[in-house]
């Protein structure tokens, strides 16, 4: 009774023909094991390769041929990028002191942002023609840790998408100031927004004692990422002005900004306006392309950003002088500053780091390919040779 006592408690059946009831089905067993097929059992049919010194070694100069052809074509591709760049960090005004120093001294009323300003012309040579295509203008920092965590995340992407005209604290501490209103836009970010100025001229002889009355053409429109114009930034909805929508008007600007930031992209006579259509910028308000070019963080402290775009015409072999309106202050945490002028490749702009990496990967395969056949011709040994066997006699 007591054994079967068990079995009932584990459910299982008595067999008994008394205990069995009349018509009952016979019960079945519950097994765990996989069925027998070839894929539940692991027996599928595969392929292992063995590995011989007549397969690896054509693998081996296989790869390098093939990343020495790549790497060579990305080098000549970054090679075939006309480019110049000009470093004005310490360029000086017309009477001969450096803007850097000047801007470095706010008793002087060189500043950032308010007061006078510091020009400089910086002369440089065009050896070539550049191709009749868009040519990029670009502006060049370093030093400058853009990367920084509480850098990147001093903003509110609400704010510039208006979804909200206030910021949030992470905007800390350009969130609001002493009277406790809101900046906007809000946060770190914006508030060290670049605004030097640079325009080019052509010269009329090699010393630029002369130049042309009107700077090369320049446009700032497209200079920004299409995903940001359309969904990142966008200004407040207002059937007037925009300078008169809630978002602004009831905010301030950030402190470094000479203008309000509706005035962003807007000729403002009487002010110096770094992002006004009169230095070919384009946007207003959050949607200014300068203003998101720079919200774009970068990822190294030296860094370029687009800043115009210049037609490839216009750049004939050549003396030119790039007049710069000098805000910018650096010197401070020994950054650099500079221009770049710049084609493009299928791979973007110049830089060899890629097809050198590919190059040095292919070589380094066919030297140890290299080294594998003269081991494999000095001390080769036949696959499977039983001399090598040991055996274990205990």
């Amino acid at each position: 009774e007591r054994e079967r006592d068990e079995r009932e408690t584990l459910g299982v059946q008595s067999d008994s023909p008394a205990v069995m009831s009349q018509g009952a089905e016979p019960p079945q067993s519950h097994s765990k094991r996989p069925k027998d097929t070839k894929f539940r059992q692991q027996n599928l049919p595969a392929w292992k390769p063995v590995l011989t010194p007549r397969t690896v070694l054509p693998t081996f100069f296989a790869i390098g041929v093939i990343f020495l052809a790549v790497g060579g074509a990305l080098y000549a591709a970054s090679e075939s990028v006309d480019e110049i760049e000009v470093s004005y960090t310490r360029c000086t005004n017309g009477a001969g002191d450096s803007c850097a120093e000047l801007l470095s001294n706010f008793s002087n009323g060189f500043t950032n942002h308010t007061g006078q300003l510091c020009t400089c012309n910086v002369q440089f040579t065009v050896e070539d023609d550049f191709p009749d295509e868009t040519v990029y203008l670009y502006y060049r920092l370093s030093n400058f840790f853009q990367n920084h965590r509480r850098y990147v995340k001093s903003r509110s992407d609400a704010q510039l998408r208006s979804t909200t005209e206030t910021g949030n604290e992470d905007c800390d501490p350009l969130n609001t100031n002493d009277d406790g209103t809101s900046y906007a836009p809000c946060g770190l970010i914006a508030n060290s927004l670049f605004n030097d100025t640079i325009q080019v001229f052509r010269c009329d002889d090699a010393s630029c004692a002369t130049r042309s009355p009107t700077p090369i053409a320049a446009s700032g429109q497209g200079i920004a990422w299409k995903s940001d114009r359309d969904v990142k930034f966008q200004n407040p909805d207002n059937a007037g002005d925009l300078c008169t929508a809630p978002a602004f008007t009831g905010t301030v600007k950030p402190p470094n900004w000479p203008v309000e930031t509706c005035e962003l992209g807007l000729a403002t006579p009487g002010t110096f306006n770094p992002w006004s259509p009169d230095f070919g910028s384009n946007g207003r308000g959050y949607e200014n392309e300068d203003f998101i070019v720079w919200m774009r963080t970068a990822a190294l402290p030296t860094f370029r950003k687009l800043y115009r775009k210049l037609a490839g015409s216009d750049l004939t072999a050549g003396t030119y002088q790039a007049e710069i309106n000098y805000n910018y202050p650096v010197v401070s945490f020994d950054g650099t500053k500079s221009f770049v002028i710049s084609t493009t490749s299928y791979l973007g702009g110049q830089n060899p780091f890629l097809g050198i990496c590919y190059m040095v990967v292919g070589a380094l395969c066919i030297a140890v390919g290299l080294v594998f056949v003269v081991l494999q011709m000095k001390k080769g040994r036949n696959l499977g040779d039983d001399r090598y066997l040991k055996w274990d006699n205990n």
